[in-house]
This record gives C-alpha cells, sequence and structure tokens, in this order.
C-alpha cells in the first residue's frame, strides 16, 4: 500500500508541475472566403393568360387589408363591428366623436376592398357576386372569435345579429 501511495503522490506531483500548452485560436488576419454564387428562379404552375377585360385583383387592395387588419380585429374585439352576411363588416355600436370618425372611416375603406377582391374572385371563378359574398361570409363566420359579432341566416330567412358562441 506504501508503494502505490508513493506513486500517487508522485504523479500528483509531476501533474501539478506541468501546464498545459497555450493554444493561440487567434489569427493574425481575417479569414477571406470568395464565393461565387448563381441564383437561379424558377416559376412551376403558371397561371394561364386571362382575357382581356377581366380584373385582376388588386394588389394594393391586399396590402391595404393587411394594414388595417389590426385596427379591424380592435373593432370587433371592442365589439364595435361584426362580420355581415354579405361579406362586409356592419357597425354595431356607433361611437362618437373623432374615434367614431375612424372607426366609419376604417370600416368604409375595408369593405370597399372587400368588395373589390370578391368582383375580382367572381370575375376570375366566373360566377355571380352572391356566391363569392356568401362564400366570403361563411368563411368569415367559421373564423370570428368567441364573442365577435356575425351575421346569420335568421328563422324568418332575413340575417340577424349574434354573438358567436363557441
Amino acid at each position: 500500500m506504501t508503494k502505490l501511495s508513493a506513486l500517487s503522490a508522485a504523479a500528483v506531483v509531476l501533474l501539478a508541475a506541468c501546464s498545459t500548452p497555450t493554444v493561440n485560436l487567434a489569427t493574425p488576419e481575417p479569414i477571406k472566403v470568395d464565393i461565387a454564387m448563381r441564383l437561379d428562379v424558377y416559376q412551376h404552375n403558371k397561371e394561364q393568360a386571362k382575357p382581356a377585360g377581366t380584373p385582376a385583383p388588386s394588389a394594393d387592395a391586399t396590402v391595404a387589408r393587411r394594414h388595417r387588419m389590426a385596427d379591424i380585429q380592435t373593432f370587433k374585439n371592442s365589439r364595435l363591428v361584426g362580420e355581415g352576411s354579405n361579406a362586409l363588416l356592419g357597425i354595431r355600436s356607433d361611437t362618437p366623436g373623432e374615434y367614431g370618425d375612424y372607426v366609419r372611416k376604417t370600416v368604409e375603406a375595408e369593405n370597399t376592398d372587400r368588395m373589390a377582391l370578391m368582383k375580382s374572385e367572381a370575375a376570375n371563378q366566373k360566377v355571380s357576386l352572391v356566391k363569392i359574398q356568401e362564400k366570403q361570409a361563411e368563411l368569415a363566420r367559421k373564423m370570428a372569435f368567441k364573442g365577435e359579432w356575425i351575421e346569420v341566416p335568421g328563422v324568418s330567412g332575413a340575417p340577424e345579429w349574434i354573438q358567436k358562441s363557441e
């Protein structure tokens, strides 16, 4: 045992006396990389040429709708507006003052853009605007959050406003 203890003590002394070598990871100059790259863009599934006179959906309307999306959701959350059965927003609670003017102006702009996009879609699909509005209204009802106002077909056939329950 004493021999083993002596060897262990000697190993500890030798290892403690040794120092690890210093490794320098820095380079004296920055590493330069020269890359030649080629980018090819291919468009697959090209749309067929549209006949002359067919209105194309306005990119401006789509972009404008994206920009006002947060405001529209705030109006819905505040129960000021709801999704109508014609796929347009309806003002449920008229707010006076500057904010009310802002709500009316924003809803009017949203409805104008929605109508332009729906007319374009109806022309592209060669179906009536009413069919597109029904489809969009159904989609809006499905996507509405619980508590938001939606207009649904009533018992008598006339649309009625309800708050979405699920």
